[in-house]
């Protein structure tokens, strides 16, 4: 119980996203939000945690009225974000912060449950995830 509290607490703050990729089961290597993704993941003290990701240097929509967005626009503004919201618990001994999703970008991740592996180098924080479609390794930095 003394790892999941001191892991659970060297999660708590701010993080800022460096790298975002997917290893495929063909082996090949996708950016999804290319070479600098913009992200941010909160883990506070009471157990909540939140986190957005979002592709860098997207071209605004047309209009100022996200209601009025094309369906082309409304399309290339979902594929270029991740965001969810929930809970989190650490299970130090496995590694693993898993995501209890309450709310998503992502319907199909409302109500689950998401595991991510984690580590701590420095200031850093690594973050990987399987799914059936790719291995997805995130980096995060402290932001102090």
């Amino acid at each position: 119980m003394t790892d999941e509290l001191e892991d659970s607490a060297r999660l708590v703050g701010a993080w800022t996203l460096l790298s975002y990729e997917l290893l495929l089961p063909s082996g090949v290597v996708e950016k999804p939000m290319g070479d600098r993704p913009l992200g941010r993941i909160m883990y506070l003290a009471t157990g909540q945690m939140a986190v957005q990701v979002t592709a860098s240097g997207l071209d605004p929509l047309a209009n100022d009225d996200s209601r009025e967005a094309t369906t082309e626009e409304a399309a290339r503004a979902w594929h270029n974000y991740v965001g969810y919201w929930g809970t989190f618990t650490v299970d130090a001994e496995a590694g693993v912060v898993i995501h209890a999703i309450e709310g998503a970008w992502f319907p199909n991740w409302i109500g689950r449950k998401q595991v991510r592996q984690y580590r701590f180098s420095a200031d850093t924080l690594t973050l990987e995830a399987d799914s059936p479609y790719w291995h997805a390794k995130l980096i995060w930095r402290r932001i102090e």
